[in-house]
């Protein structure tokens, strides 16, 4: 019988150590559990319409400045709730050229008279450059004038015509400047604010006055991405106000935002109502609803939004994540879906899902194909 020498054995043991942390570094280390919440996918409602908050804007908003500074002397007068005149106040209604406010005329009123002062003079020394110019003219034909004296007389002409101009264009600027002296309406509209009182120093570029024109306002509300074939510029749209008895009022969709908002990512789309009567205000809130008109058309299987994420392989489509058991741990698995109307903050499922799979509506955006997760309530 042969026995082994301890020599032997103890090389054994050492190449045992050895080989050891080779085995482990082969034997991939898999992550801990991925935190998530889930939810068995559910059947949607019947009612397939998709409904949106919207607020009205006015057609047109103007913030009126003055362009030239001076003390407010005049204000638009109208007549006040008891029939008695009183300056304009927000909430009135104003025509189109109406002058709303005005600065003291007078000092730029002097400033143009000045302007126009200096301008006749310089048109006066023109006449008499020009007198000069013709006899200097006549004179050096005849030669009894040098030709350097000629030259004076032409130089004296352009110094003058350039006077005439420079004086021209500064009574054009005076004049300019006593016409912006007034604030006008550009539109018929309502006074919504009113910044500047009788005997108020204002300087250029002070806010007066801001304008709204409401002979039509625009409901504006945002639509997923999911929604943007439901509605296009042109399409007819009727717009509900609960206020007012859930009236509803006829509207034309004015645009579609060509691209998301960067915080909340939905498209603002512009619906244009008309408003004769000014029943509706800036800032009242309305319902507009999409889909159709008539409810019925089932949404089959919906699931959160937040399940819903790109493919993680940068492929154009939606998918979600399902989870399932594997090997006695429950992971996840991708699969592309194709997604239908958006309703509150769920979307409907129209094929890749099952009523009862269960999907990953909680940390969608940080797991992996295949990795074992953790189920939390």
């Amino acid at each position: 019988m042969n026995v082994s020498s301890p020599r032997h054995l103890f090389s054994c043991l050492a190449l045992l150590v050895l080989l050891l942390p080779a085995c482990s570094r082969d034997k991939a280390v898999e992550p801990p559990p991925t935190p998530v919440r889930i939810l068995a996918v559910a059947a949607g409602s019947a009612d397939s319409r998709l409904k949106y908050t919207a607020s009205f804007v006015p057609k047109a908003q103007v913030e009126m400045a003055f362009k030239v500074g001076g003390y407010v002397e005049d204000i638009l007068q109208v007549n006040g709730p008891d029939g008695k005149p009183r300056d304009v106040q927000p909430g009135d209604q104003v025509a189109a050229g109406a002058l709303l406010a005005r600065v003291r005329v007078s000092d730029y009123a002097a400033q143009s008279n000045q302007a126009r002062g200096a301008l006749n003079e310089a048109q006066a020394q023109l006449r008499q450059a020009e007198l000069d110019y013709q006899r200097a003219s006549e004179l050096l034909k005849g030669g009894y004038i040098a030709k350097s004296e000629f030259d004076r007389a032409t130089e004296l002409l352009s110094v003058a015509r350039a006077k005439v101009e420079q004086g021209r264009s500064a009574l054009q600027a005076a004049d300019i400047n006593m016409g912006d002296t007034e604030l006008k309406s550009p539109m018929a509209c309502f006074v919504v604010k009113r910044q500047v009182e009788r005997g108020t120093l204002v300087k250029p570029g002070t806010l007066a006055f801001v304008l709204s024109d409401l002979s039509s306002v625009k409901a504006q509300f945002g639509v997923p991405d999911t929604a943007l074939p439901l509605v296009k510029a042109g399409d007819s749209l009727s717009v509900v106000v609960e206020v007012l008895g859930n009236r509803s009022f006829p509207g034309t969709v004015l645009s579609v935002s060509p691209s998301a908002d960067d915080k909340n990512r939905v498209f603002t789309v512009e619906v244009e109502v008309q408003n004769p009567s000014f029943e509706l205000k800036e800032g009242m809130i309305a319902s507009v609803t999409l889909g159709g008109d008539q409810p019925g058309q089932a949404l089959g299987m919906v699931v959160p939004l937040s399940a819903v994420v790109r493919p993680a392989d940068g492929s154009a489509g939606y998918m979600v994540w399902v989870v399932a058991d594997s090997g006695g741990k429950p992971r996840v698995a991708g699969r592309k879906v194709q997604l239908g109307a958006v309703k509150g903050d769920t979307v409907a499922v129209t094929s890749g899902l099952a009523v009862g799979e269960k999907v990953v509506v909680s940390g969608a955006s940080q797991v992996v194909e295949g990795q074992a997760v953790n189920i939390i309530p």
